[in-house]
C-alpha cells in the first residue's frame, strides 16, 4: 500500500431506523434545544445528532409540528416533575408558573415554539389540572378560575417566549439595553424628563428579577379579586 496515498475513512454508520424511537429522538432534541444554535431543531441537524437519515424521523411523527408538540409537552412535564401543592394557593400558583418557566428557559428554542402553541398532551394536561386546582382552592368559581387560568396560562407562555429570545439573542440584547440608556442622554434636557431621569434604573432591571416582580403583580391582582 503507498503510505501517501490518503485513507478514505468510511463514513460513521448511520443509525438504524429500527433502532429509533420517539424517546429517543425527544432526548436529541432536547440536547440541541439547549442550545443557541439558530434552527437547532430542522431535521437535517435532528438526524444528525442521531446518526440517522432525518427521513427515519417521519417514522415516528408525521411532520415536524407533530415533534415540536411532543417536545414542548415533554419540557413541561420535565418542569411538573416533583411538583407538590403549596398550603396556600398563592405558594402553589407562584410554584407551578416559576417551574415551568424555569424548565422552557432551559431549553430556549422550544420556549419560543410554546408560547404560541397548546400541545394537548398529558404534561400540558398535568399543568392546567393544578393550576385549577390552586384556583378552586382559592374560592373561584368554575368560569372565573378558567378565565384567571388563562391569563396565568398567557402570562407565563408569552413572558417566558420573550424572556428566550432574549437569550437567544445574546450579547445583542446588553448591547440593546446599552444603546437605550446612551440615546436618551442626547434627548434635549426638559423634553421627557421623567423617562431621561428612569431609563437607567428601567436598563439596569433583569430579565428575571423583571419576571418576578411582575408574578407579585399578578398574584396580587388575583387576591385583590376573590376580596371584591
Amino acid at each position: 500500500m503507498d503510505k501517501d496515498k490518503p485513507v478514505n475513512k468510511a463514513p460513521a454508520p448511520r443509525r438504524r431506523a429500527q433502532g429509533l424511537g420517539r424517546e429517543v429522538i425527544l432526548e436529541a432534541c432536547l440536547r440541541l434545544a439547549a442550545g443557541t444554535e439558530p434552527d437547532a431543531l430542522s431535521f437535517r441537524k435532528i438526524g444528525r445528532e442521531l446518526g440517522a437519515d432525518p427521513t427515519a424521523l417521519y417514522r415516528h411523527f408525521a411532520d415536524k409540528d407533530e415533534l415540536l408538540l411532543a417536545l414542548a409537552d415533554r419540557v413541561i412535564a420535565m418542569g411538573m416533575d416533583g411538583y407538590v401543592p403549596g398550603t396556600g394557593w398563592e405558594d402553589s400558583v407562584r410554584d407551578l408558573m416559576l417551574r415551568i418557566r424555569a424548565g422552557f428557559l432551559h431549553y430556549p428554542q422550544v420556549a419560543t415554539l410554546a408560547a404560541l402553541r397548546v400541545t394537548r398532551q398529558e404534561g400540558e394536561r398535568e399543568f392546567i389540572e393544578a393550576m385549577l386546582a390552586a384556583l378552586s382552592q382559592a374560592g373561584f368559581g368554575r368560569r372565573e378560575a378558567a378565565l384567571v387560568y388563562r391569563a396565568c396560562g398567557d402570562f407565563v407562555l408569552a413572558w417566558t417566549g420573550f424572556s428566550a429570545g432574549l437569550l437567544l439573542l445574546g450579547e445583542k440584547s446588553a448591547q440593546d439595553d446599552e444603546a437605550w440608556v446612551r440615546s436618551y442622554a442626547q434627548v434635549p434636557k426638559g423634553k421627557y424628563p421623567l423617562a431621561t431621569e428612569s431609563v437607567e434604573v428601567m436598563a439596569r432591571v433583569q430579565d428575571e428579577e423583571n419576571y418576578r416582580f411582575a408574578l407579585e403583580l399578578l398574584l396580587g391582582g388575583i387576591a385583590a379579586r376573590l376580596r371584591a
